[in-house]
């Protein structure tokens, strides 16, 4: 959308005994706080069961600029005591990665999809064009094709590794596995860059937290 050209990324974890606390410290204070920020558009969580970092903050942005700016870095350098606790409990159980928008195929929903899959990856410089066209003239238009798939977004990271994130908005988690999936998966041009992809994750997230967006952040609004 012309309002969220960039995105950051939080992964985080806590110990299975604060998870309460920590969701709710989320919801009910940091990821309203976050939003209402100047710059931010919309934010939502979610879980991955199977992560060393399992919750993943959202935050579509205007640009990758952001999180330097002076608004951010306020609320970074003076957290709320609520805040300075969590930061206790999570400790280096944390990253955080700027991202700029490259490309976004399918439609906007008019809610929340329930799943988020995500793939992180790098690619070997040299093939760093042909990459960004198999996945632009090919790959993710099949993609969205596939029933169950909505959108697809593919960012390049301004911070951190890996370099490339791509992430489709779901209605089924197992769009990919059906017939219709794996067919448009299935081309000689997705097997040969596939074969290349490095430091790559795959992660199925599921929506905790629905998205809050910035106006209704600013005013109070649920």
């Amino acid at each position: 959308m012309a309002d969220a050209q960039a995105l950051i990324t939080v992964w985080l974890n806590v110990e299975p005994a604060h998870d309460e606390e920590f969701n709710a410290w989320y919801d009910l204070e940091h990821l309203r706080q976050v939003a209402a920020l100047p710059g931010f558009a919309r934010a939502r969580r979610y879980r991955v069961d199977d992560a060393p970092l399992k919750y993943l903050a959202w935050y579509e942005t205007a640009d990758e600029t952001v999180e330097a700016a002076a608004d951010f870095q306020h609320i970074v350098n003076n957290p709320t005591p609520w805040s300075q606790r969590m930061r206790r409990l999570y400790g280096d159980n944390r990253e955080r990665m700027n991202f700029r928008l490259m490309r976004d195929v399918g439609r906007v929903s008019d809610t929340d999809t329930p799943w988020l899959y995500i793939v992180h990856t790098d690619i070997p410089d040299d093939i760093v064009d042909e990459y960004n066209e198999w996945y632009d003239k090919e790959h993710l238009p099949r993609l969205v094709t596939v029933p169950g798939v909505l959108r697809a977004r593919r960012y390049t990271a301004t911070s951190g590794n890996p370099r490339y994130l791509t992430a489709y908005e779901l209605t089924d988690p197992d769009a990919f596995e059906s017939p219709e999936g794996l067919l448009a998966r299935k081309t000689p041009w997705t097997a040969k860059m596939r074969s290349l992809f490095h430091n790559t994750r795959r992660r199925m997230c599921r929506l905790v937290t629905p998205t809050v967006t910035h106006d209704n952040a600013v005013n109070g609004k649920r």
